[in-house]
C-alpha cells in the first residue's frame, strides 16, 4: 500500500464474518459542495477584475483539494472482510491510485492495536500486519468515540481470527 487507507466502518456482521467498508459517498458530497463554492467565489472575484493575490490563491488551492477529495471518495471502493471460518482477512481497495486486493491468514498479523492518535480524542482500532502495513477499522469514519467501543470492535475481530488485542 502506498497511501494510508481511510478508516473502514463496520457494515455487516454475521456469526462467521465481519465486513468493514469505506463509506465515501457522504464524504464526497461533503467536500464537493464547499470545494465548488470556493472555486465559484474565486471565479467571481477574478471576473470582477480583482487582482490575484496570495489569499485568493490559497483559497483556490483549498477548493481544488476539496474537489479532488470528493472525486477520490466517490470513486473509491474499499472493504475488509474478516472470515472466522477460515481465519483470514481479505482487503480490497480500488481508487484513483489503482487496485490492491489480498487475503492473508491470521498469523500474518502481529496484533490488533487500540489506542489514540496523538492529536485525537477518538480511539483508533488498527490491524497491524507483520510487513508493517496498518489498516484502520472503526464504528464510524473517525474511529470510535470511546475506549469501550474500540475494544468491543477489536475483540470481535480477535474472536473470529485469534489475533491478539493490545490496548495502549
Amino acid at each position: 500500500m502506498r497511501e494510508v487507507p481511510p478508516i473502514m466502518v463496520l457494515s455487516e456482521e454475521t456469526p462467521d464474518s465481519i465486513t468493514f467498508r469505506f463509506k465515501g459517498d457522504r464524504w464526497a458530497v461533503a467536500t464537493l459542495i464547499p470545494g465548488v463554492i470556493l472555486l465559484l467565489v474565486i471565479g467571481v472575484f477574478y471576473s470582477q477584475g480583482h487582482s490575484p493575490n496570495w489569499l485568493l490563491f490559497i483559497v483556490g488551492i483549498f477548493g481544488l483539494l476539496l474537489v479532488y477529495s470528493s472525486i477520490y471518495s466517490a470513486t473509491a471502493d474499499q472493504w475488509l472482510t474478516v472470515d472466522g471460518k477460515r481465519k483470514t482477512i481479505r482487503f480490497y481497495k480500488k481508487n484513483l491510485y489503482g487496485l490492491v486486493d489480498w487475503e492473508r491468514s491470521a498469523p500474518d498479523f502481529q496484533y490488533i492495536k487500540v489506542g489514540r492518535s496523538i492529536r485525537s480524542t477518538n480511539w483508533r482500532t488498527t490491524l497491524v500486519c507483520r510487513d508493517g502495513d496498518e489498516l484502520y477499522i472503526g464504528e464510524n469514519t473517525f474511529g470510535a468515540f470511546n475506549l469501550e467501543s474500540a475494544l468491543i470492535l477489536a475483540n470481535k475481530v480477535s474472536s473470529k481470527t485469534g489475533i491478539i488485542v493490545k490496548s495502549q
